[in-house]
C-alpha cells in the first residue's frame, strides 16, 4: 500500500513559530502528500505566512481546539494524517519513521517528543524524563498519526479540552493498534519550560483530564490514587486541627511531605527503573516534579470530575 501522509498544523497567532515548523517538514527525507495549516481565526499574520511557505490553508471561525484538528483530517486528501502543533519542530526522518511504524501494522503511531534547546535546569531534567520514558517500556496511550480511514470509524476528535488523549481512549477501546516510532522526532518548544508552567499545567490537565477522558471513560479514572490523595490531604488536615491539643502534630506535615518525596524517589528509581540510567541529580530533580504533580493533579482530577 502506498501510503499519502497529510501533515496537519493546528495554528492561532503563530507567526512567531509557524515558519520554521512548516521548513523542518518540507525538509522531510520522505516528502508529505500535502501540508495543511488550520489557521483557528489569528488575529496576526500566521495565514499568510503559511501560503508563503506553501502550506494549504484553511482559516475557520475559532472554535475549541479538538474541533479544529477534526476539521484538518477531513480536508485531508491522503490515507495518513500526522499532526504538528506550530510550536514543534521534527526532524529529517519523522514522516519515513512514521510510515515504516504503518508498514509493521500500526494503526495509529506516536513519535517520540523532546524539549527543543533545554536551556535551564527544568527543561534538562524534562528532557531527560521524556528520554526515559521512551526508552523504558513506554505504553502508547494516544497517536498523533493515524490511518484517516479509522480516524473516521471513531467519530474523529471531540469538542474538548484534552482532545488527543479523550481520542486515545476510543481508538484503543475500538480495538486498534498505537505502535511508538522511536526514531520519529519532535521537538516542543512550549510549556513547561518553568516550574509555574508545571504547577498550572498539573492542574489544568487534571480538571480538563476529567472532563474530557474520565467523565467519558470513567473505567481510566485512577480511583486509588485519588483515594490516597483524599486519605493524604485528610491526614494534614488532622494534623492542623490536632494542633489544638498537642503543637507537635503539625510535625506531620513536613514529615509526611518528606516520606511522599522519598516514596516517590524510590519508585522512580527501582521500580520504574531509573537507578543506573538516570543521574542522581536528574532524580531528585524529576523527583520534584513528580512530588508536585502528585500534590496537584489530583486536586484537579477530583475539581473536574466531580464538581464540574
Amino acid at each position: 500500500m502506498k501510503y499519502k501522509v497529510s501533515v496537519i498544523i493546528n495554528a492561532y497567532n503563530e507567526a512567531k513559530d509557524l515558519s520554521e515548523c512548516i521548513r523542518s517538514v518540507k525538509a522531510q527525507s520522505m516528502k508529505p502528500f500535502e501540508i495543511i495549516v488550520v489557521d483557528n481565526g489569528s488575529k496576526d499574520n500566521t495565514a499568510m505566512i503559511a501560503k508563503n511557505d506553501g502550506a494549504v490553508v484553511y482559516t475557520i471561525v475559532p472554535r475549541s481546539r479538538g474541533l479544529a484538528r477534526d476539521y484538518g483530517w477531513r480536508k485531508a486528501k491522503g490515507n495518513i494524517v500526522a499532526y504538528l502543533d506550530a510550536d514543534m519542530i521534527v526532524n529529517k526522518d519523522w514522516i519515513k519513521e512514521i510510515v515504516k511504524k504503518f508498514g509493521e501494522g500500526a494503526d495509529g503511531v506516536i513519535d517520540r517528543i523532546k524539549v527543543w534547546k533545554p536551556n535551564n535546569i527544568f527543561t534538562q531534567v524534562q528532557d531527560s524524563f521524556y528520554s526515559f520514558r521512551f526508552e523504558n517500556n513506554y505504553v502508547p496511550f494516544l497517536a498523533w498519526a493515524f490511518k484517516k480511514e479509522l480516524l473516521k470509524k471513531v467519530g474523529g476528535f471531540k469538542d474538548t479540552w484534552l482532545e488527543d488523549g479523550e481520542l486515545g481512549a476510543r481508538f484503543l477501546k475500538a480495538g486498534y493498534r498505537i505502535i511508538l516510532a522511536d526514531k520519529a522526532i519532535r521537538y516542543h518548544k512550549g510549556p513547561p519550560r518553568t516550574y509555574k508552567d508545571m504547577l498550572n499545567r498539573s492542574y489544568f490537565f487534571g480538571v480538563n483530564g476529567s472532563k474530557s477522558i474520565y467523565k467519558n471513560h470513567p473505567e481510566m479514572l485512577p480511583k486509588k490514587s485519588i483515594l490516597f490523595y483524599i486519605l493524604f490531604i485528610a491526614s494534614e488536615i488532622a494534623s492542623i486541627l490536632g494542633a489544638v491539643i498537642n503543637p507537635l502534630t503539625l510535625l506531620w506535615i513536613p514529615l509526611s511531605l518528606l516520606l511522599l518525596y522519598l516514596l516517590l524517589l524510590l519508585k522512580l528509581l527501582f521500580i520504574n527503573g531509573a537507578f543506573g540510567k538516570m543521574s542522581l541529580k536528574t532524580c531528585i530533580c524529576l523527583t520534584v516534579a513528580s512530588w508536585t504533580r502528585a500534590l496537584i493533579w489530583p486536586a484537579g482530577v477530583i475539581k473536574g470530575y466531580y464538581f464540574s
